[in-house]
């Protein structure tokens, strides 16, 4: 299990633009990552999500 921090800068007449500013394996250590962003963000057009991303991972084994 992953955890990203995606950043979200919305422009105007644009679609927004959204960023993987950081990530880690820890569920605490994204949480406290989330609000260290949010602390220092000073922007108002900059949001920060913390998302869940679970890998599948398939390969296919091609030996000849």
């Amino acid at each position: 299990m992953m955890y990203l921090i995606i950043q979200e800068t919305t422009f105007k007449n644009v679609d927004s633009l959204f960023t993987v500013v950081n990530f880690t394996s820890d569920e605490d250590k994204a949480n406290n990552m989330l609000q260290g962003y949010n602390l220092i963000n000073k922007e108002d057009n900059v949001f920060y999500t913390l998302v869940k991303y679970e890998q599948q991972i398939e390969r296919e084994a091609n030996y000849e």
